[in-house]
């Protein structure tokens, strides 16, 4: 059946309303052979006309006034085409309008009605400029990056292909983690916010990082969170022994072990991200960034709260080691290979085993600027 106009809903609400005992699906499927017989031979169907509910039964003419009957007539018009499996398009040439669902609620029935909006995507859109330039210029990588990238819709079905591809095994294929993925996507809007905001983070601060396309496919610590995320999506869905499974194969494929309970912030930029750790309760603020080998650990086998809780901003230098439920304030440094055992207030340098308060954080934004050295970076605002 061709797409369903309103003409086509009012029409078939009063043909039964006309005659409450008709058969609203037996119409239906007269309406969609008529269809068929209007597209192969070219020519109006002797009875139903161009094929629609409108070229048998006529224009739909419900009256002024919905009275009780009038809503039940639409309500089984709405019902029966909704069970035809068509999506009930109204179009509109005013508004572009389309029906989104069918709504029941005490005894009524109505159509909810929403404007079709085009979204702009500049990320995406960018992604995909980058995309057909790389293949351009290197035509033998033309397959993994249509794969990749162009062959998808949007970012969050390119990550969600990226993390099947990556995390099948033997043990779990593809076509599962797929499904895993996409319904986390579709079910939490923040992880497509949050895949954008790490995306732009590692291009701000990586100076090895030139192309937004870069992390998506080649940028293990990017992918690693991403698949993280979805782990995170799964723990708080209570499919516990799943999301591990993420944790076990991100550790395997990326070498990099975030437990799922772990709450990570937008922004996260780990760079190289060989052999990071982030223990189950370890929280990480926004706009944070870390080099490889750095470990937010416990210090023993105590229970419960036992890990450490970075504040916004801050930077943590390749193989610095925060162990212990303390806290680290906003925009504060870590220096390469220190190991922070205690509280450390916000916009502070701290270096040393253990480490040591060394001086101020140098900038207001250390995690952006990334400069490491001890004697304080260019400021960054």
């Amino acid at each position: 059946m061709r797409r369903v106009l309103i003409g086509d809903v009012l029409a078939l609400a009063a043909y039964l309303k006309a005659d409450p005992g008709a058969d609203a699906g037996q119409v239906l499927a007269e309406v969609h052979a008529a269809h068929r017989f209007v597209r192969r031979m070219g020519r109006g169907h002797p009875v139903w006309g161009n094929g629609s509910v409108m070229g048998r039964l006529g224009p739909g003419r419900m009256g002024v006034a919905l009275d009780a009957g009038a809503l039940m007539a639409l309500g089984a018009a709405c019902t029966a085409l909704v069970e035809w499996k068509l999506r009930p398009w109204l179009a509109c040439p005013a508004a572009c309008l389309y029906a989104k669902e069918v709504v029941r609620n005490g005894g009524r029935v109505m159509a909810e009605v929403k404007a079709k909006v085009t979204t702009v995507d500049p990320v995406w859109s960018r992604v995909c400029d980058e995309a057909r330039e790389a293949i351009a210029a290197e035509p033998l990588l033309g397959g993994l990056i249509h794969s990749s990238l162009l062959h998808h819709s949007s970012m969050e079905r390119a990550l969600a292909y990226r993390f099947s591809l990556k995390l099948a095994s033997g043990e779990m294929s593809e076509q599962i983690l797929r499904e895993i993925a996409d319904r986390a996507y579709d079910s939490d809007p923040e992880l497509g916010a949050a895949a954008r905001a790490d995306l732009m983070a590692v291009y701000d601060r990586d100076p090895a990082c030139h192309r937004f396309i870069q992390p998506i496919l080649f940028f293990k610590g990017y992918q690693a969170v991403q698949a993280y995320r979805i782990g995170h999506w799964l723990w708080g869905q209570g499919r516990k022994d799943l999301a591990y499974f993420v944790q076990m194969r991100v550790s395997e494929v990326f070498g990099v072990d975030i437990h799922p309970a772990a709450r990570v912030g937008k922004g996260l930029m780990i760079d190289h991200a060989h052999s990071i750790v982030i223990g189950e309760t370890a929280v990480v603020g926004d706009n944070v960034s870390m080099l490889h080998s750095v470990t937010l650990g416990g210090t023993g086998k105590e229970d419960g709260d036992r890990h450490p809780k970075i504040g916004n901003g801050v930077l943590i230098g390749a193989g610095a080691k925060v162990l212990g439920n303390i806290t680290i304030g906003n925009c504060s440094r870590i220096a390469a290979g220190s190991v922070v055992l205690q509280d450390i207030p916000p916009m502070k340098t701290v270096a040393g085993v253990p480490a040591k308060i060394v001086g101020e954080a140098g900038c207001s934004q250390p995690a952006v600027s990334m400069d490491h050295k001890l004697t304080g970076c260019v400021d960054c605002d």
